[in-house]
């Protein structure tokens, strides 16, 4: 339980602390993020340091590893030592720091060329696949079942499908989250409270192994996972402190995209393959609404949004960006409570 509290809390500071160097660095070289032409809107924003997301994946590296050092032992007294790390959930975040990657050279080619188009979509999703496949095979390593779970112990064996689903849904997700990533602060506030409560979830899952153990990989039924989560989530507020409205820095591609994967592998990790909806709500949303849009305007001619993502719409109804983000963070933390009850229900239900 310390070693949550140690994670979050470290991810907090080290990013709240390198980020203002980072707004620094970033001013005096330039490094800003362009704006698409359309969005004559965010003309203010444009130039505003970008690339942020470096420092929310150091942050949780930083939190995680930290938190394995002991300092202090009852009976020993203060002694330095590394307590040993689960190989098996730290591959979790370098697979997530991979894909961070992927956004980072997106990221570096936007302000290079000076202009919104960094990496061709082709070989963007091309290296986002690639990073997927590797996640889809670890999990076919560490566990070859192929049930599809809906809920906690209760699935529908979907064979092969459900290694190109998990590759599906993890590009997906991460996408999602990086067409989300358009006002300040609405990726980085809403993803502190998902994974704040998928970490209720993975500690709720490492304090009763006898149920979860069944259907479960044991290694991912550990307190690191909750460890790792509450890193992520102490990382997201800490950025949130200089990306809140008005943004002082962007998380740009690379935060976005290590954001949006994590999600699906951690919540693939622990059996909550269908909690995603939930914990993932918002972005499924405005990914919804530009495939919404680029259907409606092929086949019908018409537009359904003003623009999309539909964080646009409401900005073109002359709605407040602050506005926005509060609102969809509300609607985002309803629908996070609504997991949040499914997920206790099933174990009232079959859990004791």
């Amino acid at each position: 339980m310390i070693g949550i509290i140690v994670a979050g809390g470290l991810s907090f500071l080290f990013v709240i602390f390198s980020t203002s160097i980072g707004v620094n660095y970033f001013k005096t070289r330039n490094i800003g993020q362009p704006i698409r032409e359309e969005l004559n809107f965010h003309e203010h924003k444009k130039g505003t340091p970008t690339m942020g997301g470096v420092f929310l994946i150091l942050g949780t590296f930083v939190g995680f590893i930290l938190s394995h050092i002991n300092f202090w032992t009852i009976g020993k007294g203060f002694k330095i030592e590394l307590l040993s790390i689960n190989p098996q959930i730290f591959y979790l975040l370098l697979m997530g720091t991979l894909m961070g990657l992927v956004g980072l050279v997106d990221d570096y080619l936007k302000v290079k060329q000076n202009r919104n188009l960094g990496l061709k979509a082709k070989n963007k999703f091309t290296l986002q696949i690639l990073v997927a496949l590797l996640a889809s095979y670890y999990f076919y390593f560490l566990d070859d079942s192929t049930i599809f779970y809906l809920f906690s112990g209760f699935g529908i064996d979907v064979g092969l499908l459900k290694w190109f689903l998990i590759v599906f849904i993890i590009v997906g997700i991460t996408n999602a989250v990086n067409l989300t990533d358009g006002l300040d602060g609405l990726v980085a506030g809403s993803s502190a409270v998902s994974f704040g409560a998928i970490l209720i979830i993975a500690f709720w899952i490492f304090r009763h192994p006898d149920y979860y153990s069944n259907f479960i990989n044991p290694v991912f039924i550990s307190v690191e996972l909750a460890v790792l989560i509450s890193s992520i989530a102490g990382s997201c507020l800490g950025f949130l402190w200089w990306n809140t409205n008005p943004a002082k820095i962007i998380m740009g591609d690379v935060g976005s995209q290590f954001i949006g994967s994590m999600f699906p592998l951690i919540l693939f990790s622990i059996g909550a393959d269908t909690l995603i909806l939930f914990f993932c709500f918002l972005y499924i949303g405005e990914a919804l609404s530009v495939i919404i849009q680029v259907l409606s305007f092929k086949y019908r001619g018409k537009r359904v949004f003003k623009m999309t993502p539909i964080h646009h719409h409401f900005e073109m109804s002359n709605w407040a960006e602050t506005t926005i983000i509060v609102r969809f963070w509300i609607i985002n933390g309803i629908v996070i409570v609504i997991g949040l009850g499914l997920f206790y229900g099933d174990w009232v239900l079959f859990g004791n």
